[in-house]
Formats: C-alpha cells, sequence, structure tokens
C-alpha cells in the first residue's frame, strides 16, 4: 500500500496551532485533565466566535477549537490565558502531554489519586528547559487505577499504581517496542521527580528521543541508572475496573460518575454550550476529559440518571452498547488536505451496518495512511487512498491490507461477517 502523504511528527497547539483545510487547529490542554463547567460554556462560545464551531476531543485527553483564523488567534489565546489554559511558551506547551484517569480523586476504588503526581510533574517539566527537546509526542500516562484505569493508552512514560493495601507503590514503565517494559517501583512522593529524570534518559539513549525505539541496552543502562526498587513484581492496579465507559457508573451508593460519548470525537459549539447550561443547572461544576473522546462528571445517584438522560437528548453517547463508541474516524474531506474522502459519514454508515450485524468489534476509518484518529490495531480498519480504502483486518494502518473498498459500492454487511462467516 502506498502513499502520499505528510506525516508531520508534531500536534497543533495553543501557541503553535496547526493548519489544516478548515483553518488553524488550536488545542487546548486542561490541567490535570479537568474543567470548570463554566470554563467548557467560555470555550464552547470560543470557538464559536473565533473559530467554525466544530470542537473536537482527543486521544491526549484535550479539546481542539477548528477553523481559527490568524485574525481570531489572537483574542483566542486571550481568552484561554483568563481562564488559565495558555502556556508561557510554545516549547513548554508541546511537552505538557500528561494523561490521568478521568476519575482522579472521585472513584474510592482507585488505589493512588494521580492529580498531585501530575500537577508536580508540570511544575518540573516547566523548570529545565533541557527537557524542551522533548518530542511534542511524548506523552506521559498517570494510571492510579480504579474503574477507569488507562490501560492500553499508548505512552512513552508509564506511572501505575501498585503494591499491597498497606503500601501504595508507583510502577515505572516506558513503551518498549512491543510492549511496555516495567523499570521498578518508587515511593508515590517520588513518581514524579522519577518520571522527569526517566525522560532524560531516554532523550540520551534514543536515537528518536521516544522509548518505543530504544534498544535492549539502552533500556537495561536506564533501568540500572534510575535504580529504582525491583524487588516486587510490577502489577498494574486491579480494583472494581467498570464494565462501562459510557453512561452511569456507580462510585459508592450514594455518588455516581457518567460518561457522556461524543461520537467519532467531535462536537459543535451549540451542543456543548447546552451541555454545560444542563449541568451548571443540575449543580455539576467540574468536568473531566478522557482519552476516550467522552467526558465525565460526578453526581448523586438521581441526578445521574437525569444527567445521562438529558445527555442522550443531546445526541451524547451514554450506552457502551452501541456501536459508535468503538468505531475511530479522522476529520476527513474539508477538514484535512490529506484526504478527499468524507470519512465521519461514512463511519456514520457503517455504524449503523454494525449495528444491523451484531458486529461488536472495533473499526477505524482514516482517510490516509497517517491514522491520526487511531493508532492502536482495530478489528477492522479503512485505510483511504485516492477515491477508495484499503482494507485491514485486526491491524492499524500500517498493516498489509487484504483488499479494496469502494465507498460508492460499500458492501456494509459483508465487512463486518464474523470469522465464522467469512475467513477473510
Amino acid at each position: 500500500m502506498t502513499a502520499s502523504v505528510e506525516i508531520k511528527g508534531w500536534c497543533p497547539g495553543a501557541r503553535r496551532p496547526m493548519p489544516s483545510g478548515d483553518g488553524l487547529i488550536v488545542r487546548v490542554r486542561p490541567h490535570g485533565g479537568a474543567l470548570p463547567v463554566s470554563a467548557l460554556r467560555e470555550l464552547a462560545e470560543a470557538a464559536r466566535r473565533y473559530g467554525n464551531g466544530q470542537i473536537d476531543l482527543t486521544r491526549r485527553a484535550n479539546l481542539q477549537i477548528r477553523g481559527v483564523s490568524s485574525e481570531t488567534l489572537a483574542p483566542l489565546w486571550e481568552l484561554m490565558a483568563s481562564l488559565g489554559l495558555l502556556d508561557d511558551s510554545a516549547e513548554l506547551e508541546a511537552i505538557r502531554n500528561i494523561v490521568v484517569n478521568p476519575l482522579a480523586g472521585l472513584d474510592p476504588a482507585e488505589w493512588v489519586d494521580m492529580r498531585p503526581v501530575a500537577a508536580e510533574l508540570e511544575t518540573l517539566l516547566a523548570s529545565d528547559p533541557a527537557l524542551h527537546a522533548l518530542p511534542p509526542k511524548f506523552g506521559f500516562a498517570l494510571d492510579g487505577g480504579g474503574r477507569l484505569p488507562l490501560t492500553g493508552l499508548a505512552a512513552d512514560v508509564r506511572l501505575v499504581a501498585c503494591g499491597g493495601t498497606e503500601a501504595r507503590r508507583i510502577a515505572v514503565g516506558i513503551a518498549g517496542s512491543n510492549d511496555d517494559v516495567w523499570l521498578g517501583t518508587a515511593a508515590v512522593t517520588d513518581a514524579a521527580s522519577t518520571a522527569v529524570h526517566l525522560a532524560r534518559l531516554v532523550l540520551q539513549h534514543s536515537p528518536t528521543r521516544r522509548s518505543a525505539t530504544l534498544q535492549p541496552q539502552a533500556s537495561a543502562a536506564i533501568r540500572a541508572e534510575l535504580g529504582l526498587d525491583v524487588s516486587n513484581a510490577v502489577a498494574t492496579a486491579s480494583a472494581t475496573i467498570s464494565q462501562r465507559r459510557c453512561g452511569v457508573i456507580a462510585l459508592t451508593d450514594q455518588t455516581c460518575a457518567v460518561g457522556l460519548g461524543v461520537p467519532f470525537g467531535r462536537i459543535d459549539s451549540g451542543t456543548l454550550a447546552r451541555l454545560a447550561a444542563m449541568l451548571a443547572a443540575h449543580d455539576v461544576a467540574e468536568v473531566r476529559l478522557s482519552p476516550w473522546r467522552a467526558l465525565y462528571v460526578a453526581a448523586g445517584a438521581v441526578t445521574a440518571e437525569q444527567l445521562a438522560a438529558d445527555a442522550a437528548r443531546l445526541g451524547l453517547v451514554v450506552d457502551d452498547a452501541g456501536p459508535l463508541m468503538r468505531i475511530d474516524a479522522c476529520s476527513g474531506v474539508d477538514c484535512c488536505p490529506s484526504t478527499g474522502l468524507a470519512t465521519r459519514q461514512h463511519a456514520g454508515l457503517l455504524a449503523d451496518a454494525m449495528a444491523r450485524t451484531g458486529f461488536n468489534g472495533t473499526l477505524h476509518v482514516s482517510g490516509c495512511a497517517k491514522g491520526c484518529a487511531r493508532s492502536a490495531a482495530a478489528d477492522v480498519v479503512l485505510v483511504g487512498e485516492g477515491e477508495g480504502y484499503h482494507v485491514v483486518r485486526n491491524g492499524t494502518v500500517k498493516s498489509e491490507p487484504c483488499g479494496m473498498l469502494d465507498p460508492t459500492e460499500i458492501d456494509v454487511d459483508g465487512l463486518f461477517e464474523t470469522k465464522e462467516k467469512a475467513d477473510v
């Protein structure tokens, strides 16, 4: 499979927005993955006033305001600064890629509240100019466990709560070529400084400055230099994991979280403003972002059910049983110059086919070979080239395709046949 696309190797920011087919993309990085509902409302209005009214939820638990122009960028910056969401420099912003469990501090089943670790990590990253050499895609995953762990989220540096009930520890790992490489454990109070030390070592030893390209001998040298406690087997926090990500998730007998899925990660400013008003009306003060293109709020049990019902009327997903949250689709034509395919329109049609055929797997619809919407493998992957899609099964956009699909003649039922029906 061949494709002529430009893989930029960087992500949009606020200080350094990315040009796209519909204007500039400005990324908003909330601190600790949380936003006051009042700020969410102001960002919705900003997307309408300074952009084209379209907002993306990213896989790094951020927001992106689309369609910003060179004339409207400065007033958008001014608003973001007033909300405490604008970094002092593009270099600092680019390396502040920290994802925390969306229920951190709310979930009684979590092992460690990682928000203080994230705050200290932000401070340490800002204090060392040498760390500005980290690539913009270099990421930190801080997983305290609980009902919504960050299992499967790609990250260069991974901190995961572990240990017995009496002595919580933080397992420290890096992304390997095939799986995570665990280097030992640290005390919770040392976790942030250990993560920064590890990032410096990756810069020193990796030819790409990313941990996944470290050679085995380099990983061994890093492990030796860190000098972490390796006496205990590294295990991820295994508290009660929720079987659902969308809808009402019970936390205690009296409290719940509500997961509000955003189809394909795209929401318009009007819907987001109505959501913010609805949350405020129910006395919800804060919203949490997640890497699953879903927002989370905490509420009492009765209020949570009402919130879920109201959100469903806004078009948000509150039921994991449907296919929408199992589909990743990039922006497609008119938003990205790398493709002429209407990826999200096609994804919507395919969602109907998934529901009709009972297909319970995952789907990735990518307009080109960059695969911006999803890096992990999916059961079915469509990779755009020219006016059609290459079909990949059980792989990524980089995998070998098994066929070609014409969007105008989609045999959608056949695409989702199970192995028992068709051995493709």
